[in-house]
């Protein structure tokens, strides 16, 4: 074959495995029902979302920023996404290197002892050398291995959309973490105000025992309720130093203190915070993408299994020297070389090929449900943080009333008490009313700065879908 007609053979087939198709089916998004406002109607036309703002607009702690971008560089499970990113990136790249022909060098020498007349060969000793190539390249006629890059690239989308869903949650579970701290934190303040609050009542009703005024039957409740509130301010501290230490594994980092910023009332937020449009959301929510490139790769196996079924060509040529002397190798007359096609045709394989296809098509009909499943959750999360915010909002300040109508109510029955004109047990009975009040506005404040963060990562907060990058801004000093 002269050189012209194999370059020219070789541009024939070039030219056709990349003007071929791709068999299998082509990905189309799915038609997703977005709802036309939100159930809240009076932020439905709002274009602009809260979402919109990066994390440290939100969360203006400085304290807690700092703690958030500690967990942005030592979470482990940040780490685990980042690898995932980077094996999907090398497996991307092992498949792309399919399309390009596999070059192989070889090399052998030896020496063989013959001692057998039969074979032709005079009985001795003799040597051999050799040194050459091959190389081998498939050509892509049917598109498997376009198909089969398809899949892989879409799956390293998939990790990068995964990264950044756990870059959002580990924000989210840092500033929930840190607002549920603060939160005891006020509540070990409360509980501490409360034992003082009780101790002084009990030296009240001893006095008062001791001048034959009341009977001991006040100082015994007195002294119940004081070991109670003691009990409960251990049991608070116990449950901060626990929460504590939740954060320290979301931060990466060995148990100890974690640093305190703003009180819990001092973490502020709107008071209004806008939803933006739902047909944003699924172009906002890491979770929905990632959803939507696993599906995408798992369509492309489709068509990857099915061009299994069809012939596979490729050309495989080989060249090199052999001789008998390695001093020879090299010279004229040693040299050798082939050029061949290669096709296999699956013709009888039990039916694997046939089931392979069924399986890709199950894993995409899956993969499809799973998508739809993602899709129905990220909008009912954002329902339900609306939802809990907006009443959240209305118990908090009914929460306000109550504290103030309580300390109110222990003032005036502290004077009655001490006027002789009701029972210890009415002062008791007040004072209790008053610290699960304070203790239940403290935790609805938290709930209500949690729900803000929790609707803000529902709506996909926290990067940006327009540059597509996930910034994390240095500390101001």
């Amino acid at each position: 074959m002269s050189a012209m007609l194999r370059r020219r053979l070789a541009t024939a087939l070039l030219a056709l495995a990349t003007g071929a198709c791709a068999v299998g089916p082509n990905y189309k998004q799915p038609p997703e029902p977005v709802p036309e406002h939100w159930r809240d109607s009076t932020i439905s036309t709002q274009d602009s979302s809260y979402a919109n703002l990066v994390w440290w607009q939100v969360l203006g702690d400085s304290t807690l920023q700092e703690l958030i971008r500690i967990a942005l560089r030592d979470n482990r499970d940040v780490r685990v996404a980042l690898a995932r990113v980077n094996e999907a990136r090398a497996q991307l790249g092992i498949q792309r290197l399919e399309f390009l022909p596999q070059i192989d060098a070889s090399g052998a020498g030896g020496k063989v002892s013959v001692h057998d007349s039969l074979l032709g060969l005079r009985q001795g000793t003799y040597q051999f050398w050799s040194v050459g190539a091959s190389v081998s390249w498939e050509i892509d006629l049917w598109g498997r291995l376009r198909r089969l890059n398809e899949s892989a690239k879409a799956s390293l989308l998939a990790t990068e959309y995964g990264r950044r869903g756990v870059i959002i949650t580990v924000v989210g579970d840092v500033a929930q973490a840190y607002l549920e701290l603060r939160d005891l934190d006020q509540q070990t303040s409360i509980a501490l105000s409360t034992v003082e609050t009780r101790r002084q009542s009990l030296d009240l009703a001893r006095s008062r025992f001791e001048g034959g005024l009341t009977s001991e039957l006040d100082v015994r409740q007195g002294e119940a309720e004081l070991a109670a509130s003691e009990g409960r301010v251990a049991s608070i501290r116990m449950q901060a130093a626990m929460k504590e230490q939740e954060l320290n594994v979301l931060l990466g980092r060995m148990p100890g203190t974690v640093p305190r910023g703003a009180t819990l009332m001092h973490q502020t937020f709107p008071a209004k915070v806008p939803a933006g449009l739902p047909s944003t959301l699924l172009q906002r929510r890491p979770d929905v993408r990632e959803a939507e490139e696993e599906l995408r790769s798992a369509n492309a196996m489709i068509g990857a299994a099915i061009a299994a079924r069809f012939p596979t060509i490729s050309l495989t040529g080989a060249g090199g020297t052999r001789s008998d002397m390695v001093d020879n190798l090299f010279k004229t007359g040693t040299g050798f070389w082939n050029l061949f096609g290669n096709v296999l045709l699956p013709i009888l394989n039990a039916g694997r090929s046939g089931k392979q296809v069924a399986l890709e098509r199950a894993r995409t009909e899956a993969a499809l449900a799973h998508y739809d499943q993602v899709v129905l959750g990220a909008f009912r999360e954002v329902e339900d943080g609306l939802v809990a915010l907006q009443q959240l909002q209305i118990q908090v300040d009914a929460a306000v009333r109550q504290v103030a109508a309580a300390r109110r109510a222990v003032s005036l029955a502290a004077d009655r008490y001490h006027g002789g004109v009701d029972s210890y047990t009415t002062l008791l009975d007040a004072q209790r009313i008053q610290a699960d009040a304070e203790l239940g506005e403290s935790s609805l404040q938290r709930q209500e700065r949690v729900a803000v963060v929790q609707l803000y990562r529902a709506l996909g907060g926290g990067w940006d879908p327009v540059t597509d990058t996930l910034a994390v801004p240095h500390p101001q000093h």
